[in-house]
C-alpha cells in the first residue's frame, strides 16, 4: 500500500498514545487543522506555506522525518484541485451578494451623493456666476442716445447695469436699455448669485452727435 501523509501522521500519533486534542494544545494548532492533515482534507487548510509549517512541527512532535513528510505532501497536494479554505472564503466574499453588503453599498452610495451635493453647493458658492455681454461691443462709438445691452448669465443670478437692476429670465438672458451721456460712457455690468463672488464686464461707449 502506498504511503500517505495523513495516515502516517495519524498512525504515529495513535501509536504514541497522544489524543489529537492534546497534540493541538501542545502544538498550538487547531484540532480541526490537525484532523484535516490526517485525513488529507486540503481544502479545509490554509495556504501551502502554512500547511508545510504545520507538517514540519507535527512531524518533529511525533519524531518523524519531516523531509519525507514534506515530500509526501508535495506528491499528494495539487493546488489546482484543492484551493485552500482562505482562498475559497475570499472568492465567496468577492462574489456573494448578501443583505449586509447591499445595505453597505446603498449607504455608501447615499453618502457619496450627499458629499457630491455638498461639494457642488460649495463650488457654486466660491465660483462667480458666468456673465456674457453680447452687445454693445467692448469699445464702440455711436450717435444713438440710447443703446440696448444684451447678455446672458446663470439662471438665478441677478444683473445690475451701473447699479440699476436688469430683468433676467429663467434661462439667464437679460436686456437693458441704457441712456448715454455725451462723450465717453463707462458701463459696468455686474452679475451676482447668493454668496458667490461677483462677475463684472465693462463696456466703453462714446456718444458722438
Amino acid at each position: 500500500m502506498q504511503e500517505v501523509l495523513g495516515r502516517t501522521l495519524s498512525e504515529k500519533r495513535v501509536k504514541k498514545g497522544i489524543p489529537i486534542s492534546r497534540a493541538s494544545r501542545d502544538l498550538l494548532i487547531k484540532k480541526e487543522q490537525l484532523e484535516a492533515l490526517e485525513t488529507g482534507d486540503w481544502e479545509s487548510l490554509p495556504e501551502p506555506a502554512f500547511v508545510r509549517g504545520f507538517i514540519k512541527n507535527y512531524g518533529d512532535y511525533l519524531n518523524l522525518d519531516t523531509d519525507h513528510l514534506l515530500a509526501l505532501y508535495r506528491r499528494e497536494y495539487d493546488a489546482a484541485k484543492h484551493p485552500s479554505a482562505n482562498l475559497k472564503r475570499l472568492k465567496l466574499k468577492r462574489f456573494v451578494i448578501t443583505p449586509t453588503t447591499t445595505v453597505t453599498a446603498a449607504s455608501i452610495f447615499v453618502v457619496g451623493l450627499f458629499v457630491f451635493y455638498l461639494l457642488a453647493q460649495y463650488f457654486s458658492i466660491i465660483s462667480s456666476p458666468k456673465l456674457d455681454v453680447f452687445t454693445p461691443p467692448a469699445d464702440t462709438t455711436t450717435a444713438a442716445p440710447v443703446i440696448r445691452i444684451d447678455g446672458k448669465t446663470e439662471p438665478g443670478a441677478t444683473v445690475a447695469v451701473n447699479g440699476d437692476f436688469a430683468p433676467v429670465d429663467q434661462e439667464g438672458n437679460f436686456q437693458y436699455q441704457y441712456t448715454l451721456k455725451d462723450g465717453q460712457n463707462i458701463i459696468e455690468i455686474i452679475a451676482a448669485k447668493h454668496l458667490s463672488p461677483k462677475s463684472k464686464v465693462t463696456r466703453i461707449v462714446r456718444l458722438s452727435r
